[in-house]
């Protein structure tokens, strides 16, 4: 599963690629929030559930966090689903 973090607004956000059926992407909220929290400390405020391969990767190898902010902000993602824990 490839996922990316960054932030936007004072909260973090999460982007996982759901390599599944589109039904099990509710499932991820809970799993996502808790896996960050237990292992870092840290409050999820956005998860996005989308399909593999929308993470952006250079040639390197290397995730693209800045381009997948820019495209969350503009509102150019195509997510599965979108959970706002507020």
């Amino acid at each position: 599963m490839t996922c990316a973090v960054f932030t936007w607004t004072n909260l973090l956000v999460v982007v996982v690629e759901l390599d599944g059926n589109d039904s099990e992407a509710l499932n991820l909220v809970p799993l996502v929030t808790n896996t960050v929290l237990e292992e870092h400390h840290l409050i999820v405020g956005v998860v996005v559930v989308v399909d593999p391969g929308v993470v952006p990767i250079n040639s390197r190898g290397e995730k693209q966090r800045m381009h997948l902010r820019d495209g969350f902000l503009s509102d150019q993602i195509d997510a599965i689903y979108i959970a706002y824990n507020m």
